[in-house]
């Protein structure tokens, strides 16, 4: 439970959700050598898995520029700027766009999946960029959050669908069929409390939330959640949070598959 006051703090959320993340990893036996991040969050991820791994490599991808200066920014204030060949590559492009083939041991992916329009088309993306046995672990929002807030503009007859959050089981069905093996899901509800209209709208801009949804009157919309703001008819807002991790399958060519030897038991 959240209570959001002012606008202090943008990356409030996605801190929280990757030291979740993060604590997940204590299960973890083997050591990343390089650690590919999709989704920049002011160094928030780098900084806790940095830590953990501290002779790992990291690679960041983001499309938005803003969020990439952000994280940019984090580690210049930070010890990274003071360590001699400690830097981190940076790439914007879309979630979709090809990863290098096979270059990394752990994909890490914070609350960035929300950008994408076809999320099998991304997991591909994953399990390519993966060596094999490599880790994925990723959050992403599911298909409980914001329920209230669309019921509440449902009933002044303004519609929305939420084509871009989903249940887990289904995420779970997607990264098997997409280049992975043993998914675990999990969610939690994060409840988070809101004392302006300002603070939440900062949110939904930062956690790509507000733009996933589609609705038949976006102005209507936006204006109805200011006036339930207003009115204090709307404080809080509802979450859910979806985490996730895998294991790269072991991809063969076409054609071959993979021959096992066993010792042969004595007697």
């Amino acid at each position: 439970h959240i209570h959001i006051m002012t606008l202090s703090d943008r990356w409030l959320i996605h801190r929280h959700i990757a030291r979740q993340t993060d604590e997940r990893l204590a299960i973890v036996t083997r050591t990343p050598q390089h650690i590919l991040l999709v989704g920049a969050d002011a160094d928030e991820s780098r900084s806790l898995l940095a830590a953990r791994y501290p002779k790992a490599a990291f690679s960041e991808y983001d499309p938005r520029a803003d969020f990439l200066q952000a994280a940019a920014a984090g580690r210049k204030s930070g010890l990274l700027a003071k360590l001699a060949g400690k830097t981190v590559a940076q790439h914007q492009q879309a979630l979709e766009a090809p990863l290098p083939q096979a270059c990394c041991d752990m994909l890490w992916a914070n609350l960035s999946l929300i950008l994408a329009e076809e999320p099998t088309q991304v997991f591909d993306n994953w399990a390519n960029t993966l060596q094999t046995d490599g880790l994925l672990f990723f959050t992403h929002f599911g298909i409980d959050s914001l329920q209230d807030l669309r019921r509440l503009l449902a009933e002044q007859g303004i519609r929305s669908e939420a084509p871009r959050l989903f249940d887990m089981h289904d995420l779970g069905d997607m990264l098997f069929h997409h280049g992975f093996y043993d998914p675990v899901m999990d969610t939690a509800k994060l409840e988070l409390d809101y004392r302006s209209a300002e603070a939440f709208w900062q949110d939904m801009e930062t956690l790509g939330l507000w733009a996933s949804l589609r609705f038949d009157d976006e102005a209507a919309a936006r204006q109805a959640v200011n006036t339930l703001f207003a009115e204090q008819r709307l404080n809080r807002i509802v979450l859910e949070t979806v985490f996730g991790h895998a294991v790269k399958k072991l991809q063969l060519p076409e054609g071959e598959s993979q021959v096992q030897f066993f010792a042969k038991r004595p007697g």
